[in-house]
Order: structure tokens, then sequence, then C-alpha cells
């Protein structure tokens, strides 16, 4: 291959696949067949596709039945799998949760279920710590709809509001709560990276338009965690030349 052709291939857009497991219900593939979905055997997930940046996101959906039939080494098997082979992995359960007992017992459409609602949702949340996250559908056709929703939401940068294309860099998730909008992007502006953020001291940080001091801790201390308290240039300078004064014995 000639560089210049080597150039041009490397130019092409690659695809942005979207793709059902042949094992899913038939009504559900038919829907996404018709919205551009492709049907292939998956060995791990029931749905994949990629964001706008080639992230692939994974997704093993569970009807309630299956959830509850499900619990426990079979589906840990199955989100393990996930975690390993996908860079975002959503668990989304499908159907209504009937009823609980008054001691919490889940009553599904089998009857009352051996999990307790506090067993269920406590197994999921350790899940979430891991970084599944979760879904929740009341019917198949309710799932197809948010499969495309989800497609559709990943083809584009992070926006902070479904109204406002104002911030659409991802970049903004790294800083803390109450610095994603405009001081994230003012700061990567001056900074250039994630890196050269974090790489200020909070005075550096407050020469940003807008940062005060209590910005500029809260940024230093966010990508700085684990890490001993801050000292400041001049705090540097002063410890340096009391270790260079003599000693009184």
């Amino acid at each position: 291959m000639s560089e210049d052709a080597a150039v041009v291939e490397e130019a092409q857009p690659k695809p942005k696949l979207k793709i059902c497991d042949s094992n899913e219900p038939g009504e559900i593939r038919a829907k996404l067949l018709e919205t551009g979905w492709e049907q292939r055997k998956l060995l791990i997930g029931d749905y994949w596709f990629f964001t706008h940046d080639y992230k692939k996101v994974g997704i093993e959906r569970k009807e309630i039945n299956d959830l509850l039939g499900s619990l426990g080494d079979r589906l840990s098997r199955q989100l393990e799998n996930m975690l390993d082979h996908y860079d975002l992995n959503i668990l989304l359960i499908e159907g209504s949760w009937k009823a609980v007992t008054p001691a919490m017992n889940i009553i599904s459409s089998r009857g009352i279920e051996y999990y307790t609602w506090s067993m269920v949702w406590n197994y999921l949340r350790r899940w979430q710590d891991k970084g599944i996250t979760l879904e929740l559908a009341v019917s198949e056709g309710h799932t197809i709809q948010r499969l495309n929703e989800l497609y559709a939401l990943y083809q584009k940068p992070y926006s902070l509001s479904g109204v406002s294309r104002d911030f659409t860099d991802d970049r903004v998730l790294a800083f803390p709560s109450g610095c994603r909008g405009k001081t994230a992007m003012d700061c990567l502006a001056q900074f250039g990276s994630l890196t050269g953020v974090a790489a200020q001291y909070p005075e550096e940080l407050m020469q940003v338009e807008g940062v005060g001091e209590k910005k500029a801790d809260a940024i230093y201390s966010h990508f700085h965690k684990g890490e001993s308290s801050w000292l400041s240039a001049e705090d540097i300078q002063e410890m340096e030349k009391l270790a260079e004064q003599p000693k009184l014995l």
C-alpha cells in the first residue's frame, strides 16, 4: 500500500457499529434492525455500540424474573466479563416490580421471591461501585426505545445540560462538583490539559478568571486525593530557610 493510500485509509472514519445479540427476543431484534442495528452472536452482553470517540458500551438486559433467577454467581460472572471487555457497562433491568410483602420480599410474576428488596439492591449497589450503571425499562418496547436513546446520547460529547450545548468537553467530568462548567473549560484553556491543571498549585489556579480561593483549593484537593496537604511556594522557601539555620543545642 502506498503512503498516500495509507493516509486516505487512516482518514476514513471507523463505522459506528451497534450490535444486538442474536439470542435476544425476536420483537426486540426486529425493531432494532429497522433502526440500523446489526445482529450477531455475542458472548459477552446482549448489546454493544461505539460512542462518539469509539469507546465500547456494553449492555446486559435482564427481565425481572431472569434477574432474580440469576442473582449470585451467574450474574456476577456476566458482569465481571463485561467490566473486562467493555469501556462502559450498563445493566438494563426490564419489567415491573409488582409489589413487596410486609417483610420486604419481592412479589414477581412467579410469586413471592426468596430475595428481599434490600438483598437485591444491596447486590446491585456493589456492582454500581465497581462501574456497572443501571437502566430501568418497563417493557420490551421501552427497552427498544432506551437502547436507541442511549446510542444517540453517546454519539455526542458530554453536555452539562439537555438544553445547553455550551460545554461539550468530556474532560469537565474530571473536575470536582461545582467546577464542571465554565470554571473547568477556562482552566483547561489556560493550562492546556488535565495534567496541566493537576500540576498547578492553588495560587496558580487562582490566576484563572472566576477561580477564587475556595474553588482553587477544591480543584487542587480533587486532583491530589490521598497526598499530604499542599504547601505554597512561600511555605517551602520559609522551610528551606529554617533548615539552613544552625540548630541550637
